[in-house]
């Protein structure tokens, strides 16, 4: 889990920076050194979508080990109210909606 404490806003900057023209640019001229001037923007576009395809996932791969490490970051912040108090206050409400039912 601790892989996880890496992805913050830094990976979600860089995911961005990777989708600015200036560096799609970048990657398109890297990719025509290799193959070749032939390697056009389709090519790019068709490279990208697979590499973000991948990203989903092995995000989807990771939610087991990832909504734990959220849920204890949530836990440990000061910000977060207590899981049991959250909780308790569903059931409260849920507690009035079939009291509510009932009558």
């Amino acid at each position: 889990m601790s892989g996880w404490c890496l992805f913050g806003d830094e990976k979600r900057e860089a995911f961005e920076r990777d989708l600015k023209p200036e560096y799609l640019l970048d990657d398109l001229r890297s990719y025509q050194r290799v193959f070749g001037e032939e390697f056009g923007l389709k090519e790019l576009l068709t490279i990208e979508d697979l590499r973000v395809k991948a990203l989903i996932a092995e995000a989807i791969n990771n939610v087991p080990e990832f909504l734990p490490d959220q849920i204890g970051k949530a836990r440990n912040s000061y910000e977060f109210p207590s899981l049991v108090r959250e909780l308790e206050r569903i059931a409260d409400v849920m507690e009035e909606v079939v009291e509510g039912e009932g009558e």
